[in-house]
């Protein structure tokens, strides 16, 4: 965005306007998703598992809002790999991005839990396999629809689970939370891994940083908050995990989507309302606008010849419809194919976190590369502040990684070949470029 474009933008956008953004951006569907895989991996430790997953995740969202309020581009993160640590290497956080959109599977797969919760007799391969397709469609047609409902479905979200913890509370055996080993039932590194995993619903409030241009003082309102909305839902997110591990035996909820406790907790009509307003409307949202935000470092990369011409190829309603056909068959694979839940969440979320490493460790090059934004940002960071936020980000994310895809079998040779194929696509394709652009020169002169 140049300067003359960010001064015609007016700055009205208060802490509680910033909050209600925040809070609005990390509630969705990773709570009705994730939670019962954590009580698989860690039991009743989930609740504070929770509550560190948010302070984890504070780390790199206040980078990536320094990030954004210095140097706001179009294409997003990958405009900060590609140009402060390189060409390639911004190509290769683009293969990481997509890999990690294996989590479209997931949001597809749980939202057919959902639903046949109310109609059993259906195939729920289907019904994921539908929802899927659906959304690919209102993408492919340009009507985001799911976008014209988000602040109604965010409200509908917050009540259901709001009734789930109010009638779920006084039905918890708290006794189990003192008993031995309660916070790590499972040992240390099951713990962690279950906080590695609650990083995806925990995050969002990143997404503030875009806003920086159109906040008062976002000096103080853009970190404020991101880390008080972080920190809230984190809260309210340990309620419900207090809920979902302390109503039923735990072998009962352990890789279980949230509607086993609250068909034990809710009356019948407000059973329903949760299935449908916070599993159902949280999942299809969530997986809507996945599509709509996946496409765009690819779609700038593709202009820059990254990938072939036709990628970018755009439809009659001016939607990239290649890409979005890519990622499509991305999340019907796993579907079709019956991969588990755990499997998808897992590996997903690993990749996930490790292509998020790679913009955060532009915060290190930036400061030296672009000084000139480092004097202007409204969001100002002393560099030793800025380099220890991103050093505990990238470690945490690291290990956070690391963890989620070592939980899955052969895991580790996929990432593997994943690179290997990646830096050799991406140096043949240099090269090309390179090759285009001398002959070029050789024609204009």
């Amino acid at each position: 965005m140049s300067e003359k474009k960010e001064g015609k933008l007016k700055k009205v956008i208060g802490f509680w306007d910033a909050m209600g953004i925040g809070i609005g951006q990390i509630i969705g569907s990773g709570i009705m998703i994730l939670t019962g895989i954590a009580i698989d991996i860690t039991g009743t430790g989930v609740p504070l598992a929770f509550i560190i997953a948010c302070v984890v995740v504070i780390f790199p969202v206040t980078v990536l809002a320094f990030l954004g309020s210095a140097v706001p581009a179009t294409g997003g993160m990958y405009t900060y790999v590609r140009d402060y640590i390189g060409k390639k290497t911004g190509f290769y956080f683009l293969v990481l991005l997509v890999a990690g959109q294996l989590v479209l599977a997931m949001f597809a797969i749980t939202f057919a839990e959902y639903f046949c919760s109310l109609v059993p007799a259906i195939n729920p391969t289907l019904v994921a396999f539908l929802i899927l397709t659906i959304c690919f469609l209102i993408n492919i047609r340009g009507l985001g629809i799911a976008a014209k409902f988000q602040n109604v479905m965010v409200a509908v979200l917050l009540l259901a689970l709001l009734l789930f913890i109010a009638f779920g509370v006084p039905k918890v055996d708290f006794t189990i939370f003192s008993e031995p080993n309660a916070i790590m039932p499972n040992g240390v590194i099951a713990f962690m891994t279950a906080i590695s995993l609650l990083t995806f619903a925990t995050g969002g409030a990143q997404f503030l940083s875009e806003l920086g241009g159109e906040m008062k003082d976002p000096g103080k309102t853009m970190p404020r908050a991101m880390i008080s909305s972080t920190a809230l839902v984190g809260i309210f997110y340990a309620f419900i995990g207090v809920v979902a591990v302390g109503v039923l035996p735990v072998s009962e909820v352990a890789g279980q989507s949230l509607v086993k406790v609250a068909n034990a907790v809710l009356p019948t009509p407000l059973f329903v309302f949760f299935v449908i307003g916070g599993g159902m409307f949280a999942v299809a949202t969530t997986l809507n606008g996945s599509f709509t935000w996946c496409t765009k470092a690819l779609l700038v990369a593709s202009k820059e010849g990254w990938l072939p011409k036709g990628c970018s190829n755009i439809s009659k309603w001016g939607t990239p419809w290649v890409l979005l056909t890519i990622f499509y068959i991305i999340g019907a694979v796993p579907i079709l194919s019956g991969v588990s839940i755990r499997t998808i969440a897992m590996l997903g979320n690993g990749i996930s976190l490790f292509f998020f490493i790679f913009p955060i460790l532009t915060a290190f090059l930036i400061h030296k590369k672009n000084p000139e934004a480092m004097a202007k940002t409204p969001f100002p960071l002393k560099k030793p502040v800025l380099f220890t936020f991103a050093a505990i980000a990238i470690v945490c994310y690291g290990i956070a990684a690391a963890l989620n895809i070592s939980d899955i079998t052969n895991s580790w040779i996929l990432i593997v070949v994943i690179t290997v194929a990646a830096i050799i696509y991406a140096h043949m394709r240099e090269k090309y470029l390179n090759s285009k652009e001398e002959s070029r020169l050789l024609y204009e002169e």
